[in-house]
This record gives C-alpha cells, sequence and structure tokens, in this order.
C-alpha cells in the first residue's frame, strides 16, 4: 500500500506531509524523554522485522496480493510513538533504495502506515487489556488490532486518491476495502503470532508499565534477527502479483491514469541487487542488505535522539 509519485495532488501531498512531519517530531521528542539504549535495540530489531516481512507478497483472490503492514505489532511493542518511527524509518529506507513509494508521496505514506494504523492498533491493544490480562485475550486484541489497523490505513489512502481528484469516492473506498480486509487476516495473523511469541518467551515486554531497570529484550530481539533474515532469504519466492492498491488503481481502473513520477531510482529497484545473473540471488541478497541498512539506520538514530536527550526519565 506504497503509493507512488503522482497519484495524489500537491495539495494532497503538501498537507499530508506537513501533519506526517510534525507527529514524527514529536514522536522524537517523546521518545527521546522516555527510552533508553534496550528498547533502541527493540526498535532496531523491530524495523528490521518489519521491513523483511513487508517483502513476502502473500496471494490473496483474483491475481491480487497482500504484504504485511506491521504498524500494530510496532505499537502493541513500542507503543505508537515510537512505532511511528519505526515505521517511517522502514518507508524511508523503502523509497530511497528500493525505489518503493514516492518520494513526494513519503508523507502520505508515512500519515497512512506509520501514524494512523499504530494509532488505530495502539488503541484496540489497549481497550483489550482493559477487559481482561490473558493470553488468549491479548492474542485474539493483537490480530483485531492489526485487521483494524490496516482496514483504516486503507480508507485514509482511498480519501487521500478521492481528495486529490484521481477517484469517485464509492468506487476507491469500496474497492480498498474490500480487498484490504481480506489483506487484512494475514495481517492480523502474523501479527498474532509474533506477539504470542513474545508472550511466550518475554511478557513483560508487553507490560508499558515495565520499569526500565526490569527491561530486557535480548530473547526477543535475537528472535526477531533472526526471524527477519529468514524472511529476507525467503523474499524471492514472494508473490509477484499487485498489491492491494496497484490492483484497485490500475487492473479495476478505479483511478485515473496518471504519468508516474520517479525522482529516485533507487540503487536497488524492485528489491533485486545490481550486478548478479541470478534473479533469486539478487532477490535475497537485496532483502538481506535491506533487513541490515533498516536495523542499522534505526539504531543509529535511536542513539542519536538518545544521546542528545541524555537519560530518559
Amino acid at each position: 500500500m506504497h503509493i507512488p509519485d503522482g497519484m495524489l495532488s500537491n495539495a494532497t501531498v503538501a498537507v499530508t506531509g506537513a501533519a506526517s512531519v510534525g507527529y514524527v517530531g514529536y514522536a522524537v521528542a517523546w521518545v527521546r524523554k522516555h527510552f533508553d539504549q534496550r528498547k533502541i535495540v527493540l526498535m532496531a530489531v523491530t524495523a528490521a522485522l518489519i521491513f523483511a516481512l513487508q517483502m513476502l507478497n502473500f496471494p490473496v483472490a483474483g491475481g491480487t496480493s497482500g504484504h504485511f503492514a506491521g504498524g500494530a505489532l510496532a505499537a502493541i511493542l513500542l507503543g505508537p510513538f515510537a512505532a511511528a518511527i519505526v515505521m517511517t524509518t522502514v518507508l524511508m529506507v523503502q523509497a530511497l533504495v528500493f525505489a518503493d513509494g514516492g518520494i513526494l508521496a513519503l508523507g502520505a505514506n508515512v500519515l497512512n502506515l506509520a501514524v494512523i494504523a499504530p494509532l488505530v492498533g495502539w488503541a484496540v491493544w489497549q481497550l483489550a487489556q482493559k477487559f481482561s490480562d490473558s493470553k488468549s485475550v491479548k492474542i485474539t486484541a493483537a490480530f483485531a488490532a492489526a485487521w483494524l489497523s490496516l482496514m483504516i490505513a486503507a480508507t485514509a489512502a482511498a480519501l487521500e486518491i478521492w481528495i486529490s481528484g484521481n477517484a469517485q469516492l464509492g468506487m476507491v473506498l469500496g474497492a480498498m476495502g474490500g480487498w484490504h480486509a481480506l489483506i487484512g487476516i494475514g495481517e492480523g495473523l502474523v501479527t498474532a503470532g509474533l506477539v504470542a511469541y513474545v508472550l511466550q518467551v518475554r511478557p513483560d515486554l508487553l507490560d508499558q508499565s515495565n520499569k526500565a531497570g526490569n527491561f530486557s529484550p535480548r530473547s526477543v530481539a535475537i528472535g526477531f534477527g533472526i526471524l527477519a533474515f529468514i524472511a529476507a532469504g525467503l523474499s524471492f519466492f514472494a508473490s509477484s502479483s499487485p498489491d492491494g492498491l496497484e490492483f484497485v488503481y490500475f487492473e479495476e481502473g478505479v483511478g485515473v491514469a496518471f504519468e508516474e513520477v520517479s525522482l529516485v531510482s533507487g540503487i536497488m529497484p524492485d528489491y533485486m541487487a545490481p550486478g548478479l545473473s541470478s534473479d533469486a540471488l539478487a532477490g535475497i541478497l537485496a532483502g538481506v542488505v535491506g533487513v541490515i541498512i533498516t536495523g542499522v539506520f534505526l539504531y543509529a538514530l535511536g542513539s542519536a535522539i538518545r544521546k542528545r536527550g541524555g537519560e530518559p526519565s
């Protein structure tokens, strides 16, 4: 659900960009105040895992595919503000390195996937905790949070396309909602599975009242890191069918034709490392490199944020 450049009007690009910059700026200030180095590590490995899982497009129906988004997972693990930084990092690496998602449309993609999706996921997760603290309820809540977060993010993207004058409201809302209701099932299953894993190995990480002195994400960080590299290694086998947004806009013809702009070609466009004769190897290498870039960049960024802000209170 990465909006390319040219799909949105200049006004929509400007407004969504300004909103995203303001929110992410606040998120940076919040993380600077509240997070220590151990939580920065968890942010980095979560970003790397989400990047890798987003490469694994899975077939849905009728020639379309879906992929994991990850906003709800990041919010459940880290809260909505840290999740915004995690998701923004993933989106920036995808746009700049792999030419996936527009540069001008980055603000809209951040708003949908790094702001709205984590906030919705976080709200559902928090609401569920008020009713029960059982493991089964938490896993179910993770599924519901992920499904709804993707639906609302898809709705936001549809509204942005409509506001830009590139689609009729009823058609784009219905098509985006219908396909992402199916894609959201995959989103929910992956999120619920990963939350179940965290509940098994370190349930205290999901306790937002936990004191920093008792916080040790090592086992989860190692597990997430291993999963990220496994997912990157499997990325070449992902479905080549268009994802929900592409299918709705281009295949179903919901949106009007536009001239797609490519401001950055990326060093590994289409998630393929250059200079290799084997497409499988090129895809796997691109995935591994992407995982490393995402994790290292966020760790460096988070460390710089924390250093500037001093020790969290």
